[in-house]
Parts: structure tokens; C-alpha cells; sequence
């Protein structure tokens, strides 16, 4: 690049991805789209990880390498933010493969589309698609609405997305609060800054495996969503609506009775969604759209309990 800065970074964290990570990283390269650099975090890997980023890196000067000592994929991802020079910052996994025109469509649309602030497209299950093949976005709705409940989150597949720099550092990067679902966090404080777009296009092919890192963190993944939820309720004043309160509370009564939530696991829950609440909005807990705290707890408890 020779120090100029390019329209596009790719950031691609990886802890021991050996196995998929060299076909990951050639489909960036081998895309149609020329102006990117490709930052790689190697998160502390244990494995051939490491060897694989620097044969590759020499053999190509748009992949740039940053090593760490292990810190999470929060962690790795404001690494590779923080040298990071591109207008558009696009993710990537390191057991994925972006097909070749990814980066050359989604640098487009955000070029084509001033209000849309993070651009996604359709993931898809095949690593040659056919009109057969499964194909999703992530989410089913178009905009963000936090008035409702359950709230209506516009998302993307984490994977796939492209964003606006200037947007993403003003959010401040992704949060190490919300374990597993940084990801839905980022979309929800996305949403201030512009639309979030899925366009229908193939731009990634995405590889379900066990090593996956959202297999089997499925309730702390929803806790931190519910967690999300609320402090975006809290920043924006949106309120919580009677309407939300009473479905909360109802669904709440139902889980207990009909699949035997124990009262000691509801019991055990409250505390630690009560003290994620007053770390985020202390003053607000004084407010009027806080003073049912027991049932603003049951909202979060609803999505913490579904897959009890």
C-alpha cells in the first residue's frame, strides 16, 4: 500500500484457526475488488496458526499481521480497528470464505447508499451455491424499534458485514460487556448512526462446525442480549411501554408454571441483571420507567429463560 490508505480493511481475528484459516484469508485476496488491506490479529494461537499468517503475509503485502498475547475476539477486533485505514471496514472469520465479488459489491452499495451505515448480504451454506441452497441474513427486520417488545433489532451475519469507519470508531468499537453477543450490541448502537442493510446477494459462504464459537454459550449469549437491549433502552429515553411490561410479566408467570423454572434460578438471575443495570443507567433506576424494577427484570429474564 505504501502508506496510502486503502478504501477497504478487511480485519480477520484468529486463535488457532489453522485448519480453515489459509482458505479464509485467499478468498479476501482472490477477490475482484483491488483496494484493501487484510489485518490479521493472530490472538495468541497455540497452533500452526502463526506460520500460516507468515507465509502468506510475505507473499503478499496487503495482509498486515498483529500478534497478541490471547484476550478474546473483543479484544482482537479493536486490535485490528485500531490499524485499521480504510474508509469501509469489513469482518471476516477465520473459517469462512468470502466469495470473490464481496468486497467489490458491499464497498458499492456503501458508496450508493449515504444513509446505510453497515451493509451485510446472504450467508450461505454451500461453498458453491445453487438456487437451492440455504441462504440467511441473520435477522427479519428492516430497522431498529425499541419501543416494542420484543424489541425489533435490525442485524446482519457478523461474518459478512462492511461499515462505515467513521461510524464504527465513533461507537467506540465493539464492548467486552456483552460475552457472545458483541456482535448484537454493535448492531444495536449501529442503528443511531444510519440503516442496516441486507441486501440479497451471496457474498459469503458460512461454515457451521463445532468449533464454532456461539455453540453452547447460547444462554450467556442471550443474557448479554437482553443486557444490550436494556442500555440501549436506557441511552435512547425510549421508555418501556405498559404493553411491553405486561407481555414480559406474562410470558415470565407461563415459563415458571408450564416448564419448571425453579424459583432459586429465578432467584439467582435477578442479581446479576439488577447489578449489569446499575453499572449501565444508575441514575435512571431512580426514574419513573424504572420504579417496576421486578418486572423490568422479568423482560430480561423472558429472553435468559428460552432455551431453559
Amino acid at each position: 500500500m505504501n502508506g496510502r490508505q486503502p478504501r477497504v480493511s478487511v480485519i480477520l481475528p484468529c486463535y488457532n484457526g489453522e485448519v480453515y484459516l489459509r482458505e479464509a484469508v485467499q478468498s479476501i485476496l482472490d477477490q475482484t475488488f483491488a483496494d484493501f488491506e487484510l489485518i490479521v490479529v493472530d490472538d495468541g494461537s497455540t497452533d500452526g496458526s502463526p506460520a500460516i499468517l507468515r507465509n502468506m503475509a510475505g507473499g503478499d503485502a496487503r495482509i498486515r499481521v498483529v500478534t497478541q498475547p490471547n484476550g478474546g475476539i473483543v479484544a482482537a477486533l479493536n486490535a485490528a480497528i485500531e490499524h485499521a485505514r480504510g474508509q469501509y471496514i469489513a469482518r471476516m472469520d477465520a473459517d469462512d470464505v468470502s466469495f470473490p465479488e464481496r468486497l467489490a459489491f458491499q464497498a458499492s452499495y456503501l458508496d450508493q447508499h449515504p444513509d446505510v451505515v453497515l451493509v451485510g448480504g446472504y450467508a450461505v451454506g454451500d461453498r458453491n451455491p445453487t438456487p437451492a441452497s440455504t441462504r440467511t441474513t441473520g435477522g427479519r427486520h428492516a430497522s431498529t424499534d425499541l419501543s416494542v417488545f420484543p424489541p425489533r433489532i435490525a442485524v446482519s451475519m457478523h461474518p459478512l458485514i462492511m461499515m462505515r469507519a467513521a461510524a464504527l470508531r465513533a461507537m467506540g468499537g465493539y464492548r467486552s460487556d456483552y460475552r457472545h453477543a458483541e456482535d448484537y450490541d454493535l448492531f444495536i448502537r449501529a442503528s443511531a448512526h444510519g440503516r442496516i442493510e441486507n441486501p440479497p446477494v451471496d457474498v459469503l459462504f458460512y461454515r457451521r462446525h463445532e468449533g464454532a464459537i456461539s455453540i453452547g454459550n447460547v444462554e450467556e449469549q442471550e443474557r448479554s442480549a437482553v443486557r444490550a437491549e436494556l442500555d440501549a433502552i436506557a441511552r435512547t429515553g425510549a421508555g418501556l411501554p405498559p404493553a411491553l411490561i405486561v407481555e414480559a410479566y406474562t410470558r415470565l408467570r407461563i415459563f415458571r408454571r408450564y416448564r419448571a423454572i425453579s424459583a432459586e434460578r429465578v432467584r439467582a438471575m435477578r442479581l446479576p441483571v439488577l447489578a449489569s443495570l446499575v453499572a449501565i443507567t444508575p441514575r435512571s433506576l431512580l426514574s419513573s420507567r424504572f420504579r417496576r424494577l421486578p418486572l423490568l427484570i422479568g423482560v430480561a429474564l423472558v429472553r435468559s429463560m428460552r432455551t431453559a
